[in-house]
């Protein structure tokens, strides 16, 4: 309940306690119930909507997290690409983030983007 719209309504609950209706009538106890009933369900729906916002993004960064198709045991697999170990073969395609210290085996001399690791848009040309 740390936002504006709280604050204002916490501000009249506690006016509707302290003040009086006038003509020597005590407290304004409807104004004050509702009040804060209502500040009850906002904070409630708040809760509920910041848990789902949550685990969202825990399940879209879990989705996203890097894979990679390695060779193991003579076979290809799929696993998560922060178990490689040193000498794991990984498979590469157009568009794979790869890691900094593979070695290519194989294949045509490779163009990178290491815009992620230094922090620009400068394209090199790695060889065999």
């Amino acid at each position: 309940m740390w936002n504006p719209l709280s604050w204002v309504m916490e501000a009249a609950a506690v006016m509707a306690i302290v003040l009086a209706n006038g003509g020597g009538e005590g407290p304004d106890w409807q104004d004050f119930v509702g009040i804060i009933c209502l500040l009850i369900i906002n904070s409630t729906i708040s809760f509920i909507e910041e848990n789902n916002a949550g685990n969202a993004a825990a399940a879209l960064m879990a989705r996203l997290a890097p894979k990679t198709k390695v060779l193991r045991d003579g076979q290809w697999q799929e696993t998560d690409a922060a178990i490689l170990v040193l000498g794991d073969i990984i498979s590469i395609k157009l568009g794979d983030i790869i890691p900094a210290d593979a070695r290519l085996l194989e294949g045509d001399p490779l163009k990178i983007d290491q815009a992620s690791a230094l922090l620009d848009s400068d394209k090199s040309q790695l060889n065999n």
